[in-house]
């Protein structure tokens, strides 16, 4: 198998730490993600409910902490090669398989 095999797949990413990571979304030392692409620098993983709560409108104006609101995007997420311990993959799941969870490895994205 190659790396590239696996782009477009949802896998297992292990890693050496998530220190630093759990603003994008990762928490844990294992995440289910989709793989979106590689480079020299690391893996490109969806991360496909970011959030974010903006603190200020398009004016640039404070918005009152009462009247702050989330916003859900999908994301993409660069992880250094340096924080990846090992990759996962299953060739024999459907691509339209329900979302894998399990209780000890969760998607990336997913705030339990």
């Amino acid at each position: 198998m190659n790396i590239g095999d696996v782009v477009g797949s949802k896998v297992m990413v292990l890693f050496h730490s998530a220190k630093g990571l759990g603003n994008l979304g990762i928490d844990d030392n294992s995440k289910y993600c989709r793989v979106v692409g590689f480079d020299n620098i690391g893996l490109w993983v969806e991360n496909p409910s970011y959030e974010e709560t903006p603190i200020r409108d398009e004016d640039g104006t404070l918005i009152p902490p009462e009247k702050r609101r989330k916003h859900r995007y999908v994301a993409q997420i660069l992880i250094p090669w340096g924080n990846v311990r090992a990759i996962v993959s299953f060739p024999e799941r459907e691509k339209d398989e329900p979302e894998m969870e399990s209780e000890e490895v969760r998607p990336i994205g997913s705030y339990l």
